[in-house]
């Protein structure tokens, strides 16, 4: 039943009963929605990288401090053991930099699957606006 309601609102948008307009009119909906989708998760994409290049610039100012200790005291009160608490650190920032920036590459491929699919679903539509 539901797909019957789904053909005929269909049909009642296209200002058309004919199946040519009903399907080019669904497609059209089909790519607006994934190119909604494909938008989204290009904008997450771009928010993970800035999160990795972010996190790149925590470890590498952390990484700075614990070699030179001189300058780490220059901003903060150094006690004995502290040299400890910036190599753990950079391990800490590490660890989330890798988990980021694996996700980051996951989420591309993803990107890349997500082109090809909106790229056949832009041919299918084509078609029947030829028609």
């Amino acid at each position: 039943m539901d797909s019957l309601v789904r053909l005929l609102e269909l049909a009642y948008s296209a200002g058309s009963v004919s199946v040519v307009d009903s399907m080019r009119l669904a497609f059209e909906r089909e790519v607006q929605e994934e190119q909604g989708w494909f938008s989204f998760l290009y904008g997450w994409c771009v928010h993970v990288a800035d999160r990795v290049a972010y996190l790149n610039g925590i470890i590498q100012e952390l990484e700075f401090c614990s070699n030179d200790m001189s300058v780490a005291q220059l901003v903060v009160e150094l006690r004995s053991g502290d040299g400890l608490v910036f190599a753990d650190s950079v391990m800490y920032f590490k660890a989330i930099r890798d988990f980021e920036a694996e996700m980051l590459a996951n989420m591309q491929l993803f990107l890349q699957a997500s082109a090809a699919h909106l790229g056949r679903r832009m041919q299918f539509l084509a078609r029947f606006n030829v028609m």
